[in-house]
């Protein structure tokens, strides 16, 4: 086993050259009562964006706004990019303009932000194909096959994290993702099927691998502030997300910003995704990719919950059996402990 290096997360970018060669292996990880912190936050904050967003197009059904969801789409970009800044120089009084730009290390700075290239472009592939995809098929036949990527992940997990998962685990991941999927299966649904599914699962594929190699990424460098980090993959999203939209599709791009036409309802959703983004970026760094993937499941339950109360929408037989499927594989996967505490193989 390669010998521990004690680091610490928050180090100034001024020490990566006094950092060990050999790059760790592990980065140190949450306990218990702050990983079900982060992920309660992960699920408030996603719960959050789906009924700001499920507001605002009730609100655009009414005539009183109009906006494309490409401007908000940037919008958050933009917004976590300046969180990552902000956050950065209040912890550590360095400032990430500046020192990208003028600093005497940028150049360094700027050859270490490559490896954050990658999973940025995964992302943005992903969000470009969500409006091609919502183009040749309706929400619910896009959701249902976005479920196997939690299939996805665990294979992921597995080959490129190296991680053991037992067959317990595996067993919980597969009553997750049929949960999910009676949640959204029908009819109409599977009439949609063809050949055209393709371009769904690897939809669905671009999704966990942007989440496994985003984890990857910020654990590699351990010494490297999640600031600084988080700083550069939106920074590349930006770039990868608009050169993508307008040659995929420029009307989209082109339209009237959501600024034209200002509404408090767009900073509740620029608030609520900037902070969901960011929150994301804490469970892959400091738990895992399997975490996160739990966490949304249980955040679709709670929002069929939320949106009946607040929103008048009924509960369906399905909705019922996928929220005891999506529970006991819950319980199925934490009662055997958790993936990222299982041994790793030999790399």
């Amino acid at each position: 086993m390669p010998r521990e290096v004690q680091v610490e997360v928050e180090k100034d970018v001024e020490d990566v050259s006094e950092t060990p060669q050999t790059v760790p292996t592990e980065t140190p990880q949450f306990g218990l009562l702050p990983s079900l912190v982060l992920s309660g936050m992960y699920v408030g904050t996603s719960i959050m964006l789906f009924l700001t967003i499920r507001h605002s197009k009730v609100l655009e059904k009414r005539g009183i706004l109009s906006y494309d969801s490409t401007s908000i789409v940037m919008s958050i970009e933009v917004a976590k990019t300046i969180a990552s800044v902000i956050l950065r120089y209040a912890l550590s009084g360095e400032f990430l303009l500046f020192s990208v730009t003028f600093g005497p290390r940028r150049g360094e700075l700027w050859r270490m932000s490559w490896v954050y290239a990658t999973p940025a472009f995964l992302y943005a592939l992903y969000n470009n194909l969500t409006y091609l995809n919502l183009r040749l098929f309706d929400p619910g036949t896009l959701q249902l096959f976005m479920q196997t990527r939690i299939l996805f992940t665990g294979f992921l997990f597995v080959f490129l994290l190296k991680r053991v998962l037992s067959i317990r685990q595996w067993a919980a991941l597969a009553i997750l993702t049929l949960g999910l999927v009676i949640k959204y299966i029908s009819p109409t649904v599977m009439q949609a099927v063809d050949v055209r599914i393709l371009a769904m699962l690897l939809q669905a594929f671009l999704s966990s691998l942007a989440g496994v190699y985003n984890e990857v990424a910020l654990k590699r460098e351990t010494h490297i502030s999640i600031h600084l980090q988080n700083f550069f993959m939106y920074l590349y999203g930006i770039l990868f997300n608009l050169l993508l939209g307008l040659m995929i599709a420029p009307q989209e791009y082109l339209k009237d910003s959501i600024f034209r036409h200002p509404h408090i309802i767009f900073l509740l959703i620029i608030l609520s995704g900037t902070l969901n983004g960011l929150t994301t970026a804490f469970i892959l760094k400091f738990i895992n990719v399997i975490v996160k993937a739990f966490a949304s499941a249980v955040e679709v339950i709670l929002m069929v919950v939320l949106a009946a109360v607040l929103l008048g929408e009924p509960i369906t037989q399905q909705d019922f059996m996928a929220g005891i499927l999506v529970m006991c594989s819950v319980c199925l996967y934490y009662t055997n402990g958790c993936g990222s505490d299982a041994p790793t193989k030999s790399r």
